[in-house]
């Protein structure tokens, strides 16, 4: 959710005075110091901030016992490809892990999106970025030296290249 809505859900929530009753007090905190609450929460690790939004910390989401074990098992066959994943929703098919799943898995960054059927864990993603920074201080970066150093195939460099870059220019 983004922060600003979150802000904005609150206030719809405050009542327009104070009355006797202990729910309905007035927040009293302005915008900013609402802000900070949120940053401390972050800080303290019971939200995830991507960007303008927070999600709530855990171990993603509540699913059934059967299908949180279909879930673990793409994450362990994506992770155990490296960065040459098979495609996606090929796997979470034969699983029988619905597309809309895989969105959900993506929003809450379990999934990382390189383009249509490319997919890499969390921490596939994080041990690639740091495998990234260790080149790049090595010199420029360009496809081959990606592909070659991942022992990677050149499309998946190619988009881990962009997305890289992409995540640098901001």
């Amino acid at each position: 959710m983004r922060v600003d809505t979150l802000i904005a859900e609150l206030r719809t929530g405050e009542p327009a005075r104070a009355s006797s009753h202990r729910g309905q007090q007035l927040l009293g905190l302005t915008d900013g110091e609402l802000r900070t609450v949120v940053d401390a929460m972050v800080a303290d690790g019971v939200l995830r901030r991507t960007g303008h939004r927070v999600h709530l910390s855990g171990d993603g989401m509540a699913l059934d016992p059967i299908m949180r074990g279909r879930v673990d098992e793409l994450l362990r066959t994506l992770t155990a490809a490296a960065a040459k994943p098979p495609p996606t929703d090929a796997v979470a098919a034969r699983l029988g892990i619905p597309a809309a799943l895989l969105d959900q898995l993506r929003a809450t960054g379990e999934l990382v999106s390189l383009g249509p059927r490319m997919d890499l864990t969390r921490e596939s993603w994080a041990t690639i970025l740091a495998r990234l920074e260790r080149l790049a201080a090595a010199g420029p970066l360009s496809v081959v030296i990606v592909r070659d150093d991942l022992d990677s195939a050149r499309r998946f460099a190619e988009r881990i290249l962009k997305r890289w870059e992409s995540l640098r220019d901001t």
